[in-house]
């Protein structure tokens, strides 16, 4: 959820396949899957990209997604009346006045006002609800007070009387209008969620104000919506439920596809994929774009110093070690990767080998692609995986015995490698082992349900995991600010508590605290300039690539398979599907 992931108009691929034959009747069900029990559906704490597709289509914001005539992407004024121009003020901030539209409610039927807003957003932003996009409202003046004094609120003013919310940011924020679409600000009913910690478990108590209203959750089994009478829009609403089956059995979920019980799923086992390829797509099998990276992170209080029977994290494992080498070792192994391999023969469905962290095709914002300005890790290049394992072993000699006879590094700690158990994750962590086994480096893949995987990554407890990141907005600043040390995305624990986080040295020169990474994103927030804009931005991947705390493997697509009789979802390339005006024909 993405995880993910402030405005230019977000370049979404969305898909608005519409068709003909309408039916509104008791038959209108369809089964999608995208993952198994999500680790959370409150929308201030959802950070994946299964939860965001629940959240979207079970709540709504004040701006939103549609497509146009001709299938186009469009932000659109969704509970606000229309998309606002802010008013610039003289001590360089910015006002938006945001009016609701008349006649919105609740799922329960109760009136959704302008405080439903402002009580969520402050409640998103205060960290003692442990949201992993709490800093996002850093964009809204008043949010480090808040931080520091729970008791104090975000600048943003509830007008129930006259259905207004004011708010004031602290500059010109490119992407804002995407954030208000964004489901972290989203509302919740505040007597609800007040009254119940666990009120999104439940059907009785997870209040919406979207286009389905949750019927009931059976753990490990099924979460089913259904219409929402009560929604603004609810005539043009044709499904009548919408059933999200939990699972993360690739063929499972593919035979049931197959049996037609399932109408949509992102689950396609890597190994039918050649087949679908060749055989159905664009009848029920499709690769969609998708702005993300599928990369291994590594967390960095984690000491690989030589001979340890395994990695370790106490003082004894950082005796005489350094994170300086901790980094170089982690960049070798990322060198030892051969990317080329991984999307040619695994996942085959289009996918780019990683040279940076930034995926390809994303704007800098100054009339640039960012990958093809940015600094490049590694080469990508077949040709150059060679001396890309040069590099790596020269690297590794250094600190580690090297047995030329076998060719393999002989005090090396073992680790383990956190995954969750989708057939492509295996089959992908599968190759990486056999990469770095050759040279005696070894790890033990410990499969995760994805809920489990999250919460033990997010706490810190991990060496080395698989994650990935879908962008929430369509701007390089998403993938940087995920690092910062107050993100509940930041896995690695960078600039957080541990042996070697907190008081490392970091940089291009190894010479800052974490802090001023946190600063230099700031800077890229409120900078006005789009040419330095984007110097701060490749300056701050060059940050990630110093550290090496994270190894990009590829750039995504988004292979899925669609019931041929399933038409007017909106898919994006951000990840989300929405159902809204989802039906079925013939």
């Amino acid at each position: 959820m993405k995880k993910l992931i402030c405005a230019l108009l977000i370049i979404v691929s969305i898909f608005a396949l519409v068709g003909c034959g309408q039916k509104e009747d008791s038959n209108q069900k369809i089964t999608v899957c995208f993952a198994g029990d999500p680790e959370t559906i409150d929308p201030a704490l959802c950070s994946t990209v299964d939860a965001a597709v629940i959240c979207n289509n079970a709540f709504v914001g004040l701006y939103g997604y549609e497509a146009d005539a001709n299938g186009n992407p469009k932000l659109v004024a969704r509970c606000a009346e229309e998309i606002v121009t802010p008013t610039a003020n003289a001590d360089g901030s910015y006002t938006y006045v945001l009016t609701l539209k008349k006649g919105l409610k609740w799922s329960d039927g109760s009136e959704l006002k302008a405080s439903d807003f402002v009580y969520a957003w402050n409640r998103a932003a205060r960290p003692s609800t442990g949201g992993d996009y709490g800093f996002l409202y850093q964009v809204i003046c008043g949010y480090d007070e808040l931080c520091a004094d729970e008791s104090k609120s975000l600048d943003a003013v509830a007008d129930n009387s006259n259905r207004t919310i004011t708010l004031r940011t602290p500059y010109f924020c490119a992407y804002f209008d995407q954030l208000l679409a964004f489901a972290t600000f989203f509302p919740v009913k505040e007597a609800n969620v007040t009254a119940n910690e666990n009120w999104a478990t439940s059907a009785s108590t997870y209040i919406t104000n979207g286009a389905f209203r949750m019927k009931s959750w059976t753990v490990g089994s099924e979460i089913v919506f259904e219409k929402n009478p009560n929604y603004v829009n609810a005539k043009e609403v044709q499904l009548q439920e919408l059933k999200f089956f939990l699972s993360e059995d690739d063929t499972a979920v593919f035979a049931n596809f197959k049996a037609g019980e399932i109408q949509y799923t992102t689950h396609v086992p890597v190994d039918q994929i050649p087949v679908l390829k060749q055989n159905n797509l664009g009848k029920d099998f499709f690769i969609g774009d998708y702005i993300g990276t599928w990369f291994l992170e590594f967390n960095v209080n984690a000491s690989f110093k030589p001979g340890l029977a395994n990695v370790g994290d106490d003082a004894a494992a950082w005796a005489g070690w350094t994170e300086e080498q901790n980094s170089e070792v982690r960049y070798a192994l990322g060198l030892l990767i051969d990317r080329n391999y991984i999307v040619n023969s695994i996942t085959a469905a289009g996918q780019q080998p990683a040279y940076g962290f930034v995926p390809a095709g994303m704007s800098d914002g100054n009339g640039n692609i960012f990958r093809e300005e940015a600094e490049e890790w590694w080469s990508v290049d077949p040709a150059d995986y060679d001396s890309n394992v040069q590099e790596a072993l020269s690297i590794l000699k250094k600190y580690y015995n090297f047995d030329s006879t076998t060719g393999k590094f002989t005090n090396f700690p073992k680790f383990d490698a956190k995954l969750n158990n989708t057939t492509g994750n295996v089959a992908i962590l599968t190759a990486i082992q056999n990469m770095w086994n050759k040279y005696g480096i070894e790890f033990e893949m410990d499969q995760r349900a994805w809920s489990i995987l999250t919460t033990e990554v997010t706490a810190g407890n991990f060496t080395c995991s698989r994650m990935g990141w879908i962008a929430d907005y369509n701007d390089p600043v998403n993938f940087l600010e995920i690092y910062l040390s107050n993100s509940g995305n930041n896995h690695p624990q960078l600039g957080k508590s541990g042996y070697m986080s907190s008081q490392s040295q970091f940089g291009l020169n190894d010479n800052q605290p974490w802090s001023a990474y946190d600063a230099l994103v700031a800077s890229i927030n409120a900078e006005a300039d789009p040419a330095r804009r984007a110097e701060l931005m490749y300056e701050a991947e060059e940050w990630l690539r110093e550290e090496a705390c994270i190894l990009p493997v590829y750039y995504y697509t988004n292979p899925y398979l669609c019931s041929e009789n399933l038409e007017g979802f909106l898919y994006s390339s951000l990840g989300w599907v929405n159902f809204e005006h989802a039906h079925l024909v013939g």
